[in-house]
């Protein structure tokens, strides 16, 4: 309890002293610099930025990180609609299949803002799929997302970076550990962060962060996954070279199950190096160690990020100790790696990839939403989409494409032998118009 008390009172020390510095500076066009001065330049948009959403149905992929707000931007406001149908032969992720045509309209509003020392990317979506042959009973389901990222720099020293997210959604994410690999119903869930990085020296600088997030599902017979999660964290930073900078950490967060009242507590120690090896390639490396309520594991965390004129990467990868889906027992030893592909090959002719793999251990406990409540057990998750798009008009574009996911398909696992796998195949097109 005074762990919690005391995550508590440095959460709100951080966000008064946030807020406190964006509303005493005044917005004025200033030299912009980087934390460490590692390149003070600016990127260069691409011509087709990664998509954060998946095409079939518009819902947010979460564990594959995002690109940062860009200074001296300028105001951009963006809208588009669209109108996706195909066909699904397992809405509902069970073994035997549960097939439907479905139709899924949606809307997006982006605003992009960038001066010398603000910069902000707003994403606000809203959707629905609706299923013609209503599977397992279930007409629809609700796709609705907020995604925020601000950087400010309140001095040449100092700068404060927040992202915020929040959806409401059906369908699984298999890209983050902040969702189960299986359909549980409905459910919420947020991840927000707030850092502050501080320049002490040209080389050496410091950032202080605080992480918060919650999960939460509609359905009863779930909310034993219910979770809210509170991480402080510190990581020090040193520009070895020009374009290398060396990094330790240490971070302490606190999982609080809402329906058993447990709390674990978890620990992570790295070090590692931000390297850029060219003006449009970077990559980060920490590794370390994790330690949770009696568990030990090893950390990685590692990620590229390649951009150009018509080719836009990016590829995560992480092995950690991720949460269990009922607080009970240990929790699961995950591999998670998460690749995004757009490339432009016309003025008009588009194409992105996105591939997604996870391997984890199972708890102790049988884990909802996982393994099929296979308990101990482990479970492999593959998921791949591919789309091509093709702009009529400025304002008009049509798009098709394929997704594919399965669930220890072919293996010799308890979940296999039981049954308790699935595979899923999604085929749709559709029309998006940009006003």
């Amino acid at each position: 309890m005074a762990i919690i008390k005391a995550i508590k009172r440095a959460t709100i020390i951080i966000v008064f002293a946030a807020a406190t510095s964006l509303s005493a500076q005044d917005i004025a066009p200033e030299e912009s610099t980087s934390g460490e001065g590692e390149n003070p330049s600016e990127p260069t948009p691409t011509g087709q930025p990664i998509a954060p959403t998946n095409p079939d149905d518009g819902s947010f992929r979460l564990g594959v990180g995002g690109i940062a707000p860009i200074f001296n931007l300028g105001r951009r406001f963006g809208l588009s609609t669209s109108l996706t149908g195909g066909y699904d032969d397992n809405v509902n992720l069970t073994p035997t299949g549960s097939p439907s045509w479905f139709a899924s309209p949606s809307a997006v509003f982006t605003y992009q803002f960038g001066n010398p020392r603000l910069a902000m990317n707003l994403v606000v979506g809203a959707g629905i799929t609706y299923y013609f042959d209503h599977p397992g009973g279930r007409d629809y389901d609700p796709n609705l997302y907020l995604h925020l990222s601000l950087v400010y720099q309140a001095s040449e020293r100092l700068t404060f970076d927040v992202s915020a997210f929040a959806a409401y959604q059906a369908q699984p994410d298999v890209t983050s550990a902040l969702s189960a690999n299986r359909r549980l119903g409905n459910f919420f869930r947020s991840a927000d962060n707030i850092s502050a990085n501080y320049r002490w020296t040209p080389r050496f600088s410091t950032v202080t962060s605080y992480t918060f997030s919650a999960l939460k599902y509609q359905n009863s017979t779930a909310s034993s996954g219910d979770r809210l999660e509170n991480e402080l964290g510190e990581q020090v930073r040193y520009l070895l070279f020009p374009t290398t900078t060396a990094t330790a950490g240490y971070r302490i967060g606190i999982t609080d199950y809402q329906t058993t009242g447990r709390n674990l507590i978890t620990q992570t120690l790295t070090a590692g190096l931000d390297q850029t090896f060219g003006p449009h390639l970077t990559g980060i490396f920490q590794g370390g160690l994790q330690l949770r309520s009696g568990q030990t594991s090893p950390y990685i965390d590692a990620g590229l990020h390649y951009s150009f004129r018509s080719a836009d990467v990016i590829w995560t990868n992480r092995y950690s100790i991720e949460e269990s889906g009922t607080g009970a027992g240990s929790g699961r030893e995950t591999f998670r790696t998460n690749l995004l592909l757009n490339y432009r090959f016309t003025a008009r002719i588009s194409a992105n990839l996105a591939v997604s793999y996870q391997n984890g251990t199972g708890a102790q406990g049988a884990d909802i939403g996982f393994n099929g409540g296979v308990a101990g057990e482990a479970e492999k998750v593959f998921d791949v989409s591919a789309e091509v798009r093709y702009a009529i008009t400025h304002s008009l574009a049509v798009n098709a494409g394929y997704r594919h996911t399965e669930s220890d398909q072919g293996s010799t696992s308890a979940i296999a032998s039981q049954g308790l796998g699935y595979t899923r195949n999604r085929y749709f097109a559709g029309l998006t118009y940009t006003f």
